[in-house]
């Protein structure tokens, strides 16, 4: 018989713990959530935001952390409700925007970036408390656009188009991407450099490598737009262009480009067999035009000389 009371007093709890957990069931704290922004300029504000339901319970306390330390705490049964920790990691709280779910950060500086937490307590008897936290990173922003080196202003099919992309100072270092025509190059066209970190401002910079053949798909009407994007987050994004012309040879009526370097075997002093055969051609062609004007010559010679004898001949008669 005491063994069946166990067991059914057993069975009581398991059967009350199940429908607690039931929705609509549950009475007390709970959707305890926070509303954190991912990344705030410094010097900026915050405005950090602990949603809860309270249910049928009595509200004890809210309490807001970076990382293990308290730095606001809001219990409504003392006078004043608030009461803030100043000193911790630099955080200023404005208090008159701060209540029982918001805490308002003024001018916030990157050295607070990190984990924020927000502790929910209910009152006696349950004293049900809940902990909810998100991460913030305060940026120090790039004081310009991303800078392009390295790449020529013309390129011909077939050239080799090395150049970088490199970002400002800035906290975190921005992210980089490169772009052909509007359209994001592929992973085999880039090579990563390392983070570049300024220790004494605790800053960073990147650099990101492009490299690639010059083909046809790559000109759009003989023109192609390269273009850097950096962003951080999604409170930064800048980016800078550069235009490049397609680099065509000029061909003359000759046949031969103006531009000698363009055929490095073409030196000073060489043999050319096609202008040697076309010498060649035209001295036994003047020697053709020439030849029938001197044998005209000699046969005007030779019809004067007869027609003087005969006039000879005549007067001695």
């Amino acid at each position: 018989m005491q063994r069946s009371a166990i067991k059914l007093r057993r069975l009581l709890v398991i059967a009350a713990v199940y429908l607690a957990s039931l929705p609509g069931l549950a009475a007390g704290l709970r959707n305890v959530n926070v509303r954190i922004p991912s990344a705030v300029k410094r010097g900026d504000n915050a405005l950090l935001i602990c949603n809860y339901d309270i249910e049928n319970d009595t509200l004890y306390s809210v309490k807001w952390y970076r990382g293990r330390r308290e730095f606001y705490r809001y219990t409504p049964k003392e006078n004043p409700a608030w009461k803030t920790f100043r000193k911790i990691n630099e955080i200023d709280v404005e208090t008159t925007q701060s209540n029982a779910s918001h805490v308002f950060l003024r001018n916030v500086p990157t050295s607070i970036s990190g984990k924020f937490a927000c502790e929910v307590s209910a009152d006696a008897p349950g004293f049900d408390t809940y902990i909810v936290a998100a991460d913030m990173e305060v940026v120090e922003l790039p004081t310009q656009r991303p800078i392009i080196t390295g790449i020529h202003s013309r390129y011909r099919l077939g050239d080799v188009v090395n150049g970088n992309c490199s970002s400002d100072y800035s906290k975190p270092a921005a992210n980089l991407t490169w772009w052909i025509n509007d359209i994001q190059v592929p992973p085999n066209y880039l090579r990563i450099y390392d983070i570049q970190r300024h220790l004494a401002e605790h800053l960073e910079s990147a650099v990101l490598e492009i490299n690639f053949v010059v083909t046809v798909h790559h000109f759009i009407k003989s023109r192609m737009k390269l273009k850097c994007s950096a962003r951080i987050h999604d409170i930064y994004a800048q980016e800078t262009e550069k235009m490049i012309e397609e680099d065509r040879p000029r061909i003359l009526a000759s046949g031969r480009s103006p531009d000698i370097n363009m055929y490095p075997f073409d030196q000073p002093g060489d043999v050319d067999e096609h202008n040697e055969l076309f010498l060649i051609h035209s001295n036994v062609a003047a020697a053709r035009v020439s030849s029938p004007t001197l044998l005209q010559l000699l046969w005007s010679g030779l019809c004067l000389v007869g027609a003087w004898g005969n006039l000879n001949r005549n007067l001695e008669r």
